[in-house]
């Protein structure tokens, strides 16, 4: 079974996704796309960790170095 956490941080969603003790944070931005290791596209994702918190912090520390745009 899975779960999902969903939290704001600047002007992007970053949600979390609980599977088998493994959490994996995805960050969009409602009505835009993000731009990411130059790609384009609706959601970055990231490598699943193991804490909810340190996916959060994963996905903030991505947008606060500028990985995500």
């Amino acid at each position: 079974m899975s779960a999902e956490t969903q939290t704001t941080y600047l002007e992007y969603t970053i949600t979390v996704t609980q599977a088998d003790g493994r959490f994996t944070p995805r960050v969009s931005r409602e009505g835009a796309f993000i731009e990411h290791d130059g790609h384009v596209s609706e959601v970055w994702s990231a490598a699943s960790c193991g804490s909810l918190d340190r996916a959060i912090q994963t996905a903030k520390a991505a947008i606060d170095n500028d990985r995500i745009r």
